[in-house]
């Protein structure tokens, strides 16, 4: 029998973590050589870098030809101008939302008064380590999003895969399919034909790379669960409980209840449609590379229009970290927990509005929601280093926050189609 694709993903999620893990645990036993989980986990990591080297390929063209098709046939102007600002409200909106989610979940738990004597050590030692990550204010970093989202060359944006070059990439297409719309007639025709051509031949190419998947989601929990083991993360525990409590909470309360009340859909059923994507960017901890994924699994599997989801989705991928910002604001609290220092409400306060801002800066990439996170230590004044206390275990976190990334752009298309469509009906 022919398993979907979602169950074959979760598999392989636990074929790698059960050949992983027990080899970990028995070269710590000394039943097996040390070198072999290593050995095993380099496999693992090649298997799931290749399958990711594919998504990256196909991430550029895709979103110029889907965002292109999609603003090409979405109509006048003035309904772009509309849909745009509803979106980003409503990410704005849902950001701050889990940001405040973490804050009253930390404050309840109060994950660093726990905290070890061996966390204190390991406090002192990422002190004295450093983390690499750059001094700059927060304005200057995000003047530095601002000017990245114009690329000097978008030829060359759509062969660079790094982040300020996505956003490039997003900021040209949204430019090109506009004028498309405003030169119109038969120019408009034959490029509006031309870019959902192109967005044709990219989905289907899309799903073929999809089908490899299962394979690249084992090799990552291969190398995870093989490298790394679990006595890593038994000092952080109470602050891995913290952020995964709180973004629970975001995932299954606050996101169901918007998909209910705006959207009028089953969060059970919508959250169904969009498993296969949630799971391949806990596997892969990256937005950016999942994109493909979510726009297959919200067009075939939910039944939103391209126009929605070629909008919405890689807009969200950019400037939608839900998860990024609540992490961000927890991981602050904690590291000034541990050092000693209690913030006032106030001081959470900038906490909370530089998280949010700094989780718009952040790329759709692995562990970028930790250099970002310099930006809200500065704000508070604690010292950059302490980032370091938390890298151990912000591998699973960063995989636990990138899949609710993910689940809130599903959430935001599902809900910006519902308000477009009211505004259809209504007209």
């Amino acid at each position: 029998m022919k398993l979907k694709l979602h169950h074959q993903i979760l598999i392989a999620m636990i074929l790698g973590a059960g050949i992983g893990l027990p080899l970990n645990i028995l070269a710590g036993m000394g039943k097996v050589p040390e070198s072999w989980p290593q050995t095993i986990a380099m496999y693992g990591k090649g298997a799931g870098d290749v399958f990711l080297r594919l998504l990256s390929m196909i991430v550029a063209p895709l979103i110029l030809a889907s965002l292109v098709s999609g603003i090409a046939n979405a109509g006048s102007l003035s309904g772009l101008r509309r849909m745009g600002a509803r979106t980003l409200a409503y990410y704005v909106s849902t950001s701050m939302i889990a940001i405040i989610t973490g804050i009253i979940t930390f404050n309840i738990i109060q994950p660093g008064a726990n905290a070890s004597e061996a966390l204190q050590k390991l406090n002192a030692a990422a002190a004295t380590t450093g983390v690499a990550a750059g001094n700059q204010s927060l304005a200057t970093t995000m003047w530095n999003q601002v000017f990245n989202l114009i690329p000097s060359n978008p030829f060359a944006a759509l062969a660079d895969p790094s982040n300020k070059s996505v956003l490039g990439v997003i900021f040209f297409a949204l430019l090109f399919g506009a004028f498309i719309t405003v030169v119109g007639g038969d120019t408009g025709a034959r490029l509006t034909k031309l870019f959902d051509d192109a967005f044709a031949v990219m989905m289907r190419m899309t799903m073929f790379i999809i089908k490899t998947a299962p394979v690249g989601v084992f090799g990552f929990m291969l190398f995870a669960t093989a490298g790394a083991g679990l006595s890593v993360f038994k000092a952080l525990g109470w602050y891995m409980l913290t952020v995964a409590i709180a973004l629970s909470v975001h995932a299954f309360v606050t996101l169901p209840l918007l998909l209910v009340v705006l959207a009028r859909r089953s969060p059970w059923a919508y959250f169904k449609s969009m498993m296969p994507a949630v799971l391949t960017a806990f596997s892969t901890a990256s937005s950016n590379a999942t994109l493909p994924l979510t726009i297959t699994c919200v067009e075939k599997r939910a039944g939103i229009s391209n126009r929605i989801s070629a909008f919405v989705l890689p807009l969200g991928a950019t400037i939608n970290m839900d998860g990024t910002a609540l992490y961000e604001a927890v991981a602050v609290l904690f590291i000034a927990q541990v050092s000693g220092l209690e913030l006032g409400l106030g001081q959470q306060a900038i906490v909370a509005i530089t998280a949010l801002l700094a989780s718009i800066g952040a790329a759709g990439i692995p562990h970028a929601g930790t250099v970002m996170m310099v930006v809200v230590l500065g704000a508070v004044g604690l010292p950059i280093e302490s980032v370091g206390l938390i890298l151990a275990v912000d591998r699973v976190l960063d995989m636990y926050r990138t899949s609710i990334n993910v689940w809130s752009d599903s959430t935001a298309c599902a809900v910006i189609d519902k308000m477009e469509s009211r505004r259809s009906d209504t007209a």
